[in-house]
């Protein structure tokens, strides 16, 4: 909602939560980035919505809708049309004879109350919602999507079978009807889906759609193998590829719109025995990067990377497999450290999120630019900060080491499965240990986790063999020393829903271990000490591991112990 701006700076100040300093910055990024001041508090790590939202009702004198813990019903949405709702944002959650309680983002609109006394009848009961709440209602209205994709997918099936029997040729079958009706189905329904990829995979029988939804794949629709074709052409014309190269891979890219908010979509074309294989990556372009409470960081590990994002030069590493949500975390750390008098630069391969403020390159090959290429024409821009999305080569290492050294500030990625691992990666990569040890300033090493399903989580006694499993990771973390955590005697998991989909899951959350290069952690990497050297001395010095912060993630309820054991043993 509108609030005027020195009403906002008094209620914040007299929240003691931020300073007139901090306003006035976020103020001046607000001007200069078109954003809202509270979305720069929040995405700064300021504040939480939730924080925000619990001011806002006080000073409103409105209750707080808080629609995750109670799910409206969709008898009760459907009162209003999906449209109206999103125009208007607002819901209706709960209905009495004569009284109506809705969420509206903006509680102090009259004129939308007005409107729905007129429409609904009855007294209108305001509570104020969170965009996260709408976000959460606006899904529920898809409830029933999944039967009326597969309908119409059927009937555009029929469709395209008669006119591929027809013997039309590739362009002319991706511009007809069916065909363009049934892959834009496919993606819009993905993007409702929350899926991150979609892949159209050819077999001797037909082709199947799979989505990979919180990292894991479904199948989502199988298809005959004739419409394979025009399914492919159609992707290729879209994302602008050669429509008769069928032996050689192709990448491509295409912008879409589902859900009234665009979303950027990363094609990749492969030839295999049974014909084309086709993926594609969705990134939403109006998603915003989070803060690191959001990335599920806990206080301890949090204070670690505070610490560390304050100096001025140096470099820090954030480390994982692919799909990790290695990138989502630099993103979050630029968050951050995106002020007016500092400048920042990227190398990215892709641009995941626009920020304002910030200059970000694409990485593309054809023109010579390369994380390498890259990284060393940006040093002639006289950045304070430097982000390369992945140190790959050795080539890259070395620029980037450089950098460090030279009084910027290096944010990269690297693969390796946790933080200590980073640097015998590094050695591996030519980078001697006087270096590593110089430039690193802390090493955060992550895994994605899937949430467990507010609405059907429950608990559950810890069974015995999963006690032992736990006692083994701890195990394998305190070495031969005493283990310091108690195992859980309950743990949480989700039973499976309508709202989840029957998995007991919904959203994904990170599990994290950072590495301070300390004083003592540099002098090992110098004097040459293993990885299990160096994570006897990172236990002295108070490192949570991975598999704590999950197991903390676990005692919590926010995951299920089967997920932080899933990806530890990745």
């Amino acid at each position: 909602m509108h609030l005027p701006e020195q009403k906002l700076k008094q209620i914040l100040l007299e929240s003691g939560l931020i300073s007139e300093e901090t306003f006035e910055n976020a103020k001046t990024e607000a001007a200069r980035s078109g954003q809202t001041i509270i979305n720069i508090l929040i995405g700064r790590g300021e504040m939480t919505e939730e924080y925000f939202a619990e001011l806002l009702s006080q000073y409103l004198n409105v209750p707080l809708a808080n629609l995750k813990e109670r799910t409206p019903d969709p008898k009760n949405l459907a009162l209003l049309p999906e449209s109206l709702a999103k125009e208007k944002r607002v819901v209706v959650f709960e209905k009495e004879p004569g009284l109506t309680r809705v969420a509206m983002e903006d509680p102090a609109d009259l004129e939308t109350i007005e409107y729905l006394k007129q429409k609904l009848g009855g007294e209108i009961e305001p509570y104020l919602a969170t965009p996260s709440d709408l976000r959460f209602a606006f899904k529920i209205y898809k409830k029933d999507i999944a039967k009326e994709f597969k309908k119409i997918i059927e009937e555009n099936i029929a469709q395209t079978l008669t006119q591929t029997k027809e013997g039309k040729d590739l362009e002319r079958l991706a511009e007809n009807m069916p065909v363009i009706s049934m892959v834009d189905n496919i993606v819009e329904y993905a993007t409702i889906s929350n899926a991150s990829d979609i892949f159209f995979e050819r077999s001797a029988e037909g082709v199947t759609v799979r989505y990979r939804i919180d990292g894991i794949l479904r199948d989502i629709v199988a298809m005959p193998k004739e419409v394979h074709p025009g399914i492919i052409a159609r992707i290729k014309i879209l994302a602008a590829l050669k429509i008769d190269e069928h032996r050689a891979p192709q990448d491509g890219r295409f912008k879409f719109k589902a859900e009234e908010q665009p979303v950027d979509i990363r094609v990749s074309i492969m030839p295999t025995f049974y014909g084309e294989k086709a993926v594609m990556r969705l990134l939403r372009s109006s998603a915003r990067p989070l803060n690191l409470t959001d990335l599920g960081i806990l206080s301890e590990t949090k204070a670690i990377i505070e610490e560390n994002i304050t100096k001025t030069h140096g470099m820090i590493l954030v480390t994982g497999p692919t799909g990790s949500g290695k990138t989502t975390t630099l993103y979050a750390l630029l968050q951050i450290l995106n002020k007016p008098e500092v400048s920042i630069s990227t190398i990215e391969d892709p641009i995941e999120y626009d920020i304002q403020g910030i200059s970000q390159t694409q990485v593309n090959p054809r023109a010579n630019i390369t994380f390498a290429n890259g990284l060393r024409s940006l040093m002639r821009q006289n950045p304070d900060i430097i982000m390369v999305g992945e140190i790959r080569d050795n080539e890259t290492a070395d620029i980037a080491i450089n950098s460090a050294l030279t009084g910027h500030l290096m944010l990269s990625t690297l693969h390796t499965n946790d933080a200590i691992s980073a640097i015998p990666r590094f050695l591996d990569l030519g980078i001697p240990a006087f270096l590593i040890s110089s430039t690193l300033n802390v090493i955060i090493a992550q895994r994605l986790v899937r949430k467990n399903c507010i609405h059907c989580v429950r608990s559950i006694e810890t069974p015995a063999e999963v006690k032992k499993e736990i006692e083994k990771q701890l195990r394998s973390v305190y070495g031969e020393g005493k283990i310091k955590r108690v195992i859980p005697a309950i743990i949480f998991q989700g039973a499976g829903c309508d709202v989840c989909g029957h998995t007991g899951y919904s959203g994904q959350i990170g599990i994290f271990e950072a590495l301070n290069v300390s004083p003592r952690i540099r002098d090992l990497i110098n004097k040459g000490l293993t990885a299990s050297e160096l994570k006897k001395i990172a236990l002295e010095e108070g490192m949570i591991f991975m598999f704590e912060d999950g197991l903390t993630k676990v005692e919590k309820g926010v995951t299920s112990i089967e997920e932080v054991l899933r990806v530890i043993k990745e």
